[in-house]
């Protein structure tokens, strides 16, 4: 007996069984596949060759190598997330591929041409510069400084780590997304209660996330705060109150007293985090516009819902705002009332059906970035639907999916308000997504794998061609990003600047000092060269300390592909500036020609 209560335990501990050998392999194999084609991806993109001649943008440029890494990253994240999450090896691997997703996507541009796209980023590392240089803020500048906080920010980071901000525009769309990330984790996990379903949330939030926001701007900073706050609201400031008995005020009344924390934590834990988010609220009312308005109608959402623990927190926003906006931000609101550009009417046809015109390529561009969103919403409404049959629909997915529509009608913000409600309300649809393409049952079968496979590569390739439909004339060339440091080199203290349209590679730097004004808008609507020139001449001699104006192949390509101008119109308005008296041509390179103002001579 002592003989074999030996050998017992001996055999037991032999050589592991055949159920956990296999159980280790795939998932090993799935991620070293995913990061190779995430490799051979990002290598294809690097190979693109500069300028993008296609109207459809980068889509049109990048080889089948980038595509065929796209689907097999794609291929190896379902690999895994089909096989079993109950270990933690499965979520570290899952977590590596969802960040190399993000590094091909959201970073395609940057390996293509290797600094930022459009002008915005370039905008606001001059704003930071300035804020450096001077160490004051002036709202009579303009509205940014309105609202200072991210770049206060930001030139705080600069000069405690030595980095210019111009240095962080090429990447920043790659590290922000990846910043938003645990914040999303964090949003999903108190959403859903499936591990399948939060981690392909997360990687439908990636493939549906086209609206090119994560660039080094006051947004991105804004947006990562607001989906802080709301994860500390669904998590430890969490309130439960069931369902009214009834719609009458009595019973709602008893309904709303009912409510109780649901949130973990002592209730010293709870007020210390709800100080936090009074924090948050108060970086992101300094940060930006819009922003605060979203996260406003969120919370409200959730307390009427009677999911929020703290009643008086929205109310306690609207107060910080409004004293924002009275006394910070008033040199700004006394020419520009918040309300003045409101009504669903004007927010539709600036952010729809004005978007729909340019060149053909152009115009499908902007009905694949309408068709992502209607895909998002619409598997969102299927999941919203199959939830609520099952009795298992969480009412706060759909209040904060759908509360952003509520800023919708009141400011068209420049034509941009339906990107933006997209981007507030996309982590709450891809949840609702997710749930719609695991329904039935968690469980993913085969055919189930190739039907979300399908559906997520078709998602990165609208994604693209949406995010990069711009490339044509928001990605600049070496030549032009050579001629825009020459154009600072040769500028007059003081002086204006005269360039095609928007986008234009400049303002990153000497943005106090320098004026800046487009062709497009001295031109107007009306774009005929002759009156053109003149008034372009106009605007360069308005001012007494001189006038460059730089002509380069991007900006000539905005003008036509957006259909602001004639392609013959631009072609006649070129020969002509070059022959009018007093312009003289200052520097010239394969895509930029820089011509300086004078005076008119004779």
């Amino acid at each position: 007996m002592t003989v074999t209560s030996a050998v017992r335990p001996s055999h037991a501990s032999g050589p592991p069984s055949r159920a956990r050998r296999p159980r280790s392999m795939p998932f090993s194999i799935a991620l070293v596949l995913g990061l190779e084609a995430a490799a051979v991806a990002a290598v294809a993109a690097t190979t693109v060759r500069l300028p993008v001649t296609s109207d459809v943008g980068l889509v049109a440029a990048l080889p089948v190598a980038y595509w065929l890494g796209v689907l097999g990253l794609n291929v190896a994240f379902l690999m895994v997330l089909r096989s079993g999450l109950h270990h933690r090896s499965r979520s570290f691997e899952l977590a590596v591929l969802l960040s190399a997703l993000v590094f091909v996507l959201n970073g395609a541009g940057a390996l293509a041409s290797g600094s930022a796209r459009g002008e915005a980023a370039f905008r606001h590392a001059g704003i930071t510069d300035a804020l450096i240089s001077t160490g004051q803020i002036n709202p009579e500048v303009d509205a940014y400084f309105s609202w200072p906080g991210f770049f206060a920010f930001l030139a705080t980071l600069s000069k405690a780590t030595g980095i210019d901000a111009l240095a962080l525009t090429a990447w920043a769309p790659v590290v922000n997304a990846l910043l938003w990330l645990p914040a999303l984790a964090l949003v999903a996990r108190a959403l859903t209660p499936t591990s399948r379903a939060r981690w392909l949330a997360l990687w439908l939030f990636c493939l549906g996330n086209w609206i090119d926001q994560d660039y080094l701007s006051p947004q991105a900073f804004g947006f990562l705060l607001y989906l802080a706050v709301i994860g500390l609201l669904l998590g430890q400031l969490s309130s439960s109150a069931g369902r009214p008995a009834g719609w009458r005020w009595r019973r709602l009344q008893a309904w709303w007293q009912q409510r109780r924390p649901e949130g973990p934590g002592s209730p010293a834990q709870r007020r210390a985090v709800l100080l936090l988010c009074v924090l948050l609220a108060g970086a992101i009312i300094a940060s930006h516009q819009l922003t605060p308005f979203m996260l406003i109608v969120s919370v409200a959402a959730l307390v009427v819902i009677g999911r929020c623990w703290a009643t008086g927190l929205p109310a306690a926003m609207a107060l910080m705002l409004v004293i924002w906006l009275v006394f910070p931000a008033s040199s700004y609101l006394v020419g520009h009332p918040p309300l003045a550009d409101s009504g669903i009417g004007l927010a539709a046809s600036t952010s729809l059906t004005g978007r729909v015109v340019g060149t053909p390529g152009h115009v499908v561009v902007v009905f694949v970035r309408i068709a992502v969103m209607a895909a998002i919403w619409l598997l969102a409404g299927a999941g919203a639907w199959l939830l609520h049959r099952r009795g298992r629909l969480d009412g706060r997915l759909v209040a904060l999916a759908v509360a952003p529509f509520l800023v919708f009608p009141a400011q068209s913000y420049g034509g941009e308000i339906l990107l933006r409600v997209a981007l507030f309300s996309l982590p709450f649809t891809s949840v609702l997504a997710a749930e719609a393409l695991l329904a039935p049952s968690p469980r993913m079968s085969r055919r189930r794998t190739v039907g979300v496979g399908l559906a997520c590569f078709l998602l990165a390739l609208g994604t693209v061609t949406s995010r990069y439909g711009n490339a044509r004339f928001d990605m600049f060339t070496a030549a032009e990003t050579q001629a825009a440091q020459r154009l600072y080199q040769l500028a007059p203290p003081g002086g204006t600047l005269i360039a095609w349209a928007h986008p234009a590679l400049w303002q990153f730097r000497d943005y106090l000092d320098v004026k800046t004004v487009t062709v497009a808008k001295a031109c107007g609507p009306a774009f005929q060269a002759a009156p053109c020139v003149a008034a372009v001449l106009a605007a360069g001699r308005h001012n007494p300390k001189g006038a460059l104006v730089i002509l380069t192949r991007s900006g000539e390509s905005s003008l036509t592909t957006q259909g602001l101008a004639a392609p013959d119109q631009v072609r006649k308005l070129k020969v002509l500036l070059a022959a009018e008296r007093g312009v003289q041509l200052a520097y010239t390179n394969a895509d930029a020609r820089i011509y300086r103002i004078g005076e008119a001579r004779g």
